[in-house]
Protein backbone atom coordinates (compact mmCIF):
# COMPACT_ATOMS: atom_id res chain seq x y z
CA UNK A 1 0.00 0.00 0.00
CA UNK A 2 3.04 2.64 0.95
CA UNK A 3 4.59 2.01 -2.41
CA UNK A 4 1.73 1.99 -4.52
CA UNK A 5 -0.04 5.26 -2.79
CA UNK A 6 3.61 6.85 -3.05
CA UNK A 7 3.72 6.42 -6.85
CA UNK A 8 0.01 7.50 -7.28
CA UNK A 9 0.86 10.66 -6.16
CA UNK A 10 3.70 11.16 -7.92
CA UNK A 11 1.48 9.61 -11.19
CA UNK A 12 -0.93 12.70 -10.55
CA UNK A 13 2.12 14.89 -9.60
CA UNK A 14 3.62 14.67 -13.22
CA UNK A 15 -0.26 14.06 -14.97
CA UNK A 16 -0.88 17.82 -13.38
CA UNK A 17 2.22 18.94 -14.43
CA UNK A 18 1.76 18.26 -17.85
CA UNK A 19 -1.19 19.39 -18.62
CA UNK A 20 -0.33 22.82 -16.89
CA UNK A 21 3.27 23.11 -18.67
CA UNK A 22 1.31 22.57 -22.10
CA UNK A 23 -0.97 24.98 -21.40
CA UNK A 24 1.25 27.49 -20.65
CA UNK A 25 3.29 27.56 -23.33
CA UNK A 26 0.26 27.44 -25.27
CA UNK A 27 -1.16 30.75 -23.77
CA UNK A 28 2.11 32.51 -22.67
CA UNK A 29 4.84 31.29 -24.31
CA UNK A 30 6.59 30.09 -20.29
CA UNK A 31 6.99 26.51 -18.90
CA UNK A 32 5.62 25.45 -15.32
CA UNK A 33 8.52 25.99 -14.15
CA UNK A 34 9.28 29.96 -15.86
CA UNK A 35 5.21 30.58 -14.52
CA UNK A 36 6.14 29.78 -10.76
CA UNK A 37 9.32 31.69 -10.41
CA UNK A 38 7.09 34.46 -12.42
CA UNK A 39 4.80 33.98 -9.90
CA UNK A 40 6.83 34.15 -6.84
CA UNK A 41 8.94 37.38 -8.01
CA UNK A 42 5.48 39.11 -7.92
CA UNK A 43 4.39 37.97 -5.02
CA UNK A 44 7.64 40.07 -3.46
CA UNK A 45 6.20 43.22 -5.11
CA UNK A 46 8.52 45.87 -6.04
CA UNK A 47 11.05 44.34 -4.30
CA UNK A 48 13.65 42.43 -5.51
CA UNK A 49 14.13 38.54 -4.40
CA UNK A 50 17.56 36.97 -4.50
CA UNK A 51 18.40 34.43 -6.83
CA UNK A 52 19.05 32.16 -3.65
CA UNK A 53 15.37 32.77 -1.95
CA UNK A 54 13.98 32.16 -5.58
CA UNK A 55 16.07 29.05 -5.78
CA UNK A 56 14.85 27.68 -2.06
CA UNK A 57 11.28 28.60 -3.02
CA UNK A 58 11.37 26.46 -6.49
CA UNK A 59 13.01 23.71 -4.57
CA UNK A 60 15.18 23.76 -7.20
CA UNK A 61 19.28 23.46 -7.56
CA UNK A 62 20.81 26.85 -8.21
CA UNK A 63 22.04 25.75 -11.74
CA UNK A 64 18.60 24.94 -12.73
CA UNK A 65 16.98 28.46 -10.96
CA UNK A 66 20.13 29.93 -12.91
CA UNK A 67 18.96 28.73 -16.13
CA UNK A 68 15.00 29.67 -15.58
CA UNK A 69 16.29 32.62 -14.92
CA UNK A 70 18.58 33.10 -18.24
CA UNK A 71 15.34 32.29 -20.19
CA UNK A 72 13.61 34.53 -18.03
CA UNK A 73 15.90 37.22 -18.95
CA UNK A 74 16.59 36.82 -22.49
CA UNK A 75 13.05 36.95 -23.37
CA UNK A 76 12.59 40.37 -21.13
CA UNK A 77 10.31 39.37 -18.19
CA UNK A 78 13.06 39.46 -15.75
CA UNK A 79 16.09 42.11 -15.10
CA UNK A 80 19.13 40.82 -12.78
CA UNK A 81 20.62 43.21 -10.87
CA UNK A 82 24.05 42.66 -9.04
CA UNK A 83 24.44 45.20 -5.69
CA UNK A 84 27.66 47.10 -5.84
CA UNK A 85 27.74 46.17 -1.72
CA UNK A 86 27.51 42.93 -2.10
CA UNK A 87 28.58 41.22 -5.56
CA UNK A 88 27.64 37.53 -4.58
CA UNK A 89 24.43 38.12 -4.34
CA UNK A 90 21.91 38.28 -8.03
CA UNK A 91 18.34 40.23 -7.31
CA UNK A 92 15.86 39.37 -9.78
CA UNK A 93 12.45 41.86 -10.60
CA UNK A 94 9.83 41.34 -13.01
CA UNK A 95 9.77 43.70 -15.63
CA UNK A 96 6.65 45.42 -17.06
CA UNK A 97 6.36 42.99 -20.08
CA UNK A 98 6.81 39.81 -17.05
CA UNK A 99 4.06 41.26 -15.31
CA UNK A 100 1.93 40.99 -18.67
CA UNK A 101 3.29 37.50 -19.65
CA UNK A 102 2.50 36.36 -15.77
CA UNK A 103 -1.31 37.61 -15.91
CA UNK A 104 -1.83 35.94 -19.10
CA UNK A 105 -0.54 32.92 -18.01
CA UNK A 106 -2.22 33.42 -14.50
CA UNK A 107 -5.64 32.60 -16.64
CA UNK A 108 -4.06 29.77 -18.24
CA UNK A 109 -2.65 28.55 -14.85
CA UNK A 110 -6.26 28.93 -13.30
CA UNK A 111 -8.50 27.66 -15.87
CA UNK A 112 -6.81 24.65 -16.21
CA UNK A 113 -6.39 24.30 -12.79
CA UNK A 114 -9.80 24.13 -12.53
CA UNK A 115 -10.41 22.01 -15.41
CA UNK A 116 -8.04 19.41 -14.56
CA UNK A 117 -7.75 19.67 -10.11
CA UNK A 118 -10.55 21.29 -8.54
CA UNK A 119 -13.11 20.10 -10.85
CA UNK A 120 -12.21 16.65 -9.47
CA UNK A 121 -11.97 17.57 -5.90
CA UNK A 122 -14.80 18.76 -3.54
CA UNK A 123 -13.46 21.96 -1.47
CA UNK A 124 -13.03 19.37 1.52
CA UNK A 125 -11.54 17.05 -0.52
CA UNK A 126 -8.62 19.82 -1.24
CA UNK A 127 -8.20 20.92 2.81
CA UNK A 128 -7.70 17.42 3.50
CA UNK A 129 -5.33 16.87 0.54
CA UNK A 130 -3.44 20.07 1.85
CA UNK A 131 -3.45 18.80 4.92
CA UNK A 132 -1.71 15.94 4.03
CA UNK A 133 0.75 17.76 1.89
CA UNK A 134 1.35 19.65 4.93
CA UNK A 135 2.50 16.75 6.85
CA UNK A 136 4.72 15.08 4.79
CA UNK A 137 6.32 18.22 4.17
CA UNK A 138 6.96 19.46 7.53
CA UNK A 139 7.53 15.98 8.72
CA UNK A 140 10.78 16.19 6.49
CA UNK A 141 11.40 19.78 7.27
CA UNK A 142 10.44 21.11 4.13
CA UNK A 143 7.13 23.11 5.19
CA UNK A 144 8.08 27.00 4.96
CA UNK A 145 5.00 29.16 4.65
CA UNK A 146 6.71 31.63 2.04
CA UNK A 147 7.10 28.57 -0.09
CA UNK A 148 4.22 26.44 0.53
CA UNK A 149 1.66 29.46 1.20
CA UNK A 150 2.69 32.03 -1.56
CA UNK A 151 -0.23 34.91 -2.36
CA UNK A 152 -1.55 33.56 1.63
CA UNK A 153 0.87 34.82 3.49
CA UNK A 154 1.53 38.71 3.64
CA UNK A 155 4.46 39.66 1.02
CA UNK A 156 8.07 40.45 2.49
Amino acid sequence: MQVATWLNLQQANRVLDGILDHRLKTAAGVSMAEYEALFRLSHAGDKPMQMAQIATQLIASPSGTTRIADRLARDGLITRHTPHENRRVVELNLTPKGRRVLEKAGRAFRETLRESFSANLSGRDMETLRGLMRKLLEGNGAWNDARCSPGLTTPR
